[in-house]
């Protein structure tokens, strides 16, 4: 319901929310609901048998999916079948080529491609699925599509080819049309994606490998086999995205409990609310980074706390609990085989690191749903030595407008003095015991800190 990454939830969260997005599709537009996208083309074989159970008879995802399974692209002008435990999954591979032609290249070019593929290939499907963003809300594309006429010329392109290429959905393809095989598909997203997810020098390290591989006369047989990262590995990269998953598993979980224990008809509306704000709190957005803010935007990350608190006093009133309260517990909620503390009450809710420098990481106040701990480290990303590449060019760029730099458009000078990197957590109660005489400037460049107090050991005590 909430373009949640099914890598991101539980098993339980991805059926419920799969079947209640299905439920309100079906209410809204008064049709049955067969098929789904998965956000982000994320997608890991078990997810077959969760979305089957939903109520899924098929999905979409990149072409470069089934490539990596070894299929040769004259197997992907249709669908495949899949499986996990017996349920049957039926997959469409949306083609790169489409991707790259639709919108930006001139509608006869599709119609000549899709020609080509019809003359080798009777009776294939060939299947678009992309943003709607490429259709008037990225950077120039509503000139492109509206103002310069592409959109009603493709359209006219389709009907006046009609006596030989036919528009369709892929519910009318599974009705009418065979699989083209069966294939089990290994963990994948988008190409983007799977680099983003690598550690910053191995990304680095990555595309600099592939411009090499790509001067090859043999690269279009090699680039199949070329794989980066695995998606789970940003909550690795990034601590704060795992600090987000680690208390939406701990929301989940006690919703699922909280589920079975209501006793009255208030408490398990109580619980369905509950229920609706984890899921809301598990859109994919902030778990992640690329090319675009992600993790990085402060409104994104607070959205997700939000939701996140917001559940977790609905819980507790669900529990019966009214007036002042405190409760501490010792549990390892943070998913670091080490136990952090919670204190929690009717006002507050605050998680403690005894095993890393005692910090205080998460402070939530209830009445604004607000975690004032919300904060993120500067770290290096690849992007950054672009910046760097191209500092002091950035004072006629500055604003915005038109961009000098071949793809690098500063919005403010000496951008590229502004990186600097922290050496310990944004988070509180972190402990700094100084060198003599320390600068201020010394230690805001991550100098003259003495010991391990900062992310050391700390004994605690309830």
């Amino acid at each position: 319901f909430y373009e949640s990454i099914l890598a991101c939830i539980h098993s339980r969260d991805r059926l419920g929310q799969i079947r209640a997005y299905k439920r309100h599709l079906e209410q809204l537009f008064q049709t049955q609901v067969r098929g789904m996208w998965v956000p982000e083309r994320v997608w890991e074989q078990s997810f077959a048998g969760d979305i089957a159970e939903a109520g899924m008879e098929y999905t979409l995802l990149d072409d470069t999916h089934f490539r990596n399974a070894g299929l040769h692209d004259d197997e992907l002008h249709g669908y495949q079948l899949t499986e996990e435990d017996g349920r049957l999954l039926k997959v469409f591979a949306g083609g790169e080529r489409l991707r790259y032609l639709i919108p930006y290249r001139d509608p006869q070019e599709t119609i000549d491609y899709c020609r080509e593929i019809a003359n080798r290939l009777p009776n294939s499907v060939l299947v678009f699925g992309d943003d709607g963003e490429k259709f008037g809300v990225w950077p120039g594309s509503k000139d492109l599509v509206f103002r310069d006429g592409w959109l009603r010329r493709f359209f006219t392109a389709l009907r006046d080819n009609r006596d030989w290429l036919q528009v369709t959905t892929m519910a009318e393809t599974v009705d009418h049309v065979s699989p083209a095989g069966r294939v089990y598909l290994p963990d994948a997203s988008y190409r983007e994606m799977t680099e983003w997810a690598l550690p910053t020098d191995k990304q680095s390290h990555f595309r600099h490998l592939i411009h090499e591989q790509e001067q090859r006369h043999d690269w279009y047989r090699v680039k199949q086999f070329m794989r980066a990262g695995f998606w789970r590995n940003f909550l690795v990269k990034y601590p704060e995205a795992n600090q987000m998953y680690s208390r939406m598993l701990q929301v989940s979980r006690r919703v699922e409990e909280a589920s079975t224990t209501a006793d009255t008809h208030q408490a398990a509306k109580l619980v369905e609310d509950a229920r609706r704000e984890l899921y809301r709190a598990q859109c994919n957005c902030p778990y992640w980074h690329g090319a675009f803010g992600g993790l990085y935007l402060p409104h994104l990350r607070n959205a997700i706390y939000a939701r996140l608190i917001a559940a977790d006093t609905l819980l507790e009133r669900a529990a019966g609990r009214r007036g002042p309260w405190v409760d501490v517990q010792a549990e390892d909620f943070n998913l670091d085989a080490r136990k952090e503390v919670r204190l929690a009450g009717d006002r507050m809710v605050g998680y403690l690191a005894p095993g890393r420098g005692g910090h205080l990481y998460e402070l939530d106040i209830r009445a604004i749903q607000v975690n004032l701990l919300a904060t993120l480290n500067r770290r290096p990303e690849p992007y950054h030595d672009r910046i760097r590449q191209h500092a002091g060019q950035a004072s006629s760029a500055s604003g915005g407008g038109v961009d000098p730099n071949g793809g690098v458009c500063f919005k403010q000078p000496d951008l590229d003095q502004k990186l600097q990197y922290d050496g310990w957590p944004r988070k509180s109660l972190v402990d700094h015991f100084f060198q003599p005489g320390l600068l201020f400037d010394a230690f805001a460049q991550g100098h003259g800190e003495l010991g391990d107090f900062t992310e050391g050991v700390f004994q605690s005590k309830l």
